[in-house]
C-alpha cells in the first residue's frame, strides 16, 4: 500500500492526478487477498471503503474542492486497512495538511483558495503510522 501511496503522491505533485488503473489493480488485489486470507470481516471492509465514499461525497458536495481521486484512493486504502485504520490515515493526512498549509498561510507562501495535492500528506501519514508501531 505504501507503494500505491508513493506512486500516487508523485503523480499528484507533478500532474495533479491519481492513477486510476493503479487504483483498479491495487483494489482488485486487495479484495482478492481479503477473500483468500480473510484478514478482516466484511463489516470492517465495508467500513474501510465507507471512509473513501465519505470523501467522494465531500467531493460531490464541494463541486471538486475536495478531489474525487482522493476519495477513490481512500476507498482502495480502506480495502487494506479497514474502517478504523483508514479513518486514522485520513485524520493523519488532514492534520499534516493543516499544519503545513497553515504555516504556509501564516508565512505568506500559500493562498486561501489555492489547490494543493493531498495524497503526499496521506503517504506521510501512512509512513508515520508504520513507524509508530
Amino acid at each position: 500500500m505504501v507503494l500505491l501511496l508513493v506512486w500516487n503522491s508523485w503523480l499528484d505533485l507533478r500532474r495533479h492526478e491519481i492513477s486510476l488503473p493503479g487504483l483498479g489493480i491495487f483494489g482488485a488485489a486487495g479484495l482478492l487477498a481479503n477473500l483468500l486470507l480473510k484478514y478482516q470481516t466484511g463489516m470492517e471492509l465495508a467500513a474501510g471503503i465507507g471512509v473513501g465514499i465519505f470523501v467522494l461525497a465531500a467531493a460531490a458536495v464541494t463541486k471538486g474542492a475536495v478531489g474525487f481521486g482522493d476519495g477513490l484512493l481512500l476507498c482502495v486504502t480502506g480495502i487494506y486497512l479497514g474502517g478504523t485504520d483508514n479513518l486514522r490515515l485520513l485524520m493523519g493526512g488532514l492534520i499534516l495538511c493543516a499544519l503545513v498549509l497553515g504555516a504556509g498561510l501564516l508565512l505568506g507562501k500559500a493562498r486561501w483558495k489555492q489547490q494543493f495535492p493531498f495524497v503526499p500528506f496521506l503517504c506521510l501519514a501512512q509512513i508515520g503510522r508504520i513507524l509508530w508501531r
